[in-house]
């Protein structure tokens, strides 16, 4: 739980990294600009959000997470110019059939795609910030929080590539810089939708290593069982351990 949440933080504030200091008009070779407004960004809002207690008075911050995650895959959906490539490369038929699988990045592939499911480490500590934790409204939850994952996965991977085929970057807004005018101004309204997603959603992973910080430390098995409040109403350890979780990622980041 710990590696896999920890890496999930390093990488949130990675693509902060990436992103922020572009939509603010940083150049690229500007890196003492760039780690400079990741500091101060994360501080500002990061920080506060993950000092609270309970992975409960995350709900709001979450809810607009996703929101913006489903208007950011609307916004490459919508201007990714999906019919001029077709039309341009001899239809959906011509382009089905010569399309094939590159297996020297088949693990690259894979991976990005997975990132969108990994969930599990989270499952206790989420299921039990349910108001009634049952098994039924835990099978709800899981069952449309994936599905609607699979259908912005898609959404998002077929319209990328059909627009730019072989030349489909990692980062799909890659692709809409060098289209200009109205589409470049949409790739950047996307751009700050994820930016802020990723402030929303570290604090998620920065709880659940805090959560085996307290299991290993602390109060071992009870608080593995979800009380983790006995510890963590102690202000002075919550801060300690949310700065040590902040920082270990932040400096690699």
């Amino acid at each position: 739980m710990l590696i896999m949440a920890y890496g999930g933080c390093l990488s949130y504030l990675t693509i902060i990294k990436d992103t922020l200091p572009v939509l603010l008009g940083v150049s690229s070779e500007d890196v003492g600009m760039a780690r400079a407004i990741l500091v101060v960004s994360t501080m500002a809002i990061i920080l506060p959000i993950s000092m609270q207690r309970d992975m409960a008075d995350l709900a709001k911050t979450s809810k607009v997470s996703v929101i913006f995650q489903c208007a950011m895959v609307a916004v490459v959906v919508v201007f990714s110019p999906v019919s001029e490539s077709i039309e341009r490369n001899g239809g959906l038929v011509q382009i089905a059939s010569e399309s094939v699988i590159n297996w020297s990045k088949i693990f690259i592939g894979l991976g990005v795609l997975s990132f969108a499911f990994v969930c599990q480490h989270g499952a206790f500590i989420v299921a039990g910030s349910l108001e009634k934790p049952t098994k039924e409204r835990w099978a709800m939850a899981t069952s449309r929080a994936l599905s609607l994952c699979v259908i912005l996965e898609a959404a998002c991977g077929i319209a990328g590539y059909l627009a730019f085929l072989e030349e489909t970057q990692g980062d799909i807004l890659n692709n809409f810089l060098s289209l200009g005018g109205n589409i470049t101004k949409a790739a950047n309204i996307a751009r700050g939708l994820l930016c802020t997603t990723m402030f929303f959603v570290y604090p998620m992973d920065s709880f659940i290593c805090r959560h085996v910080f307290v299991v290993l430390f602390f109060r071992g098995r009870r608080a593995h069982e979800g009380d983790d409040a006995s510890v963590l109403n102690r202000r002075d350890r919550r801060i300690a351990m949310t700065l040590i979780i902040y920082f270990s990622s932040l400096i690699p980041a």
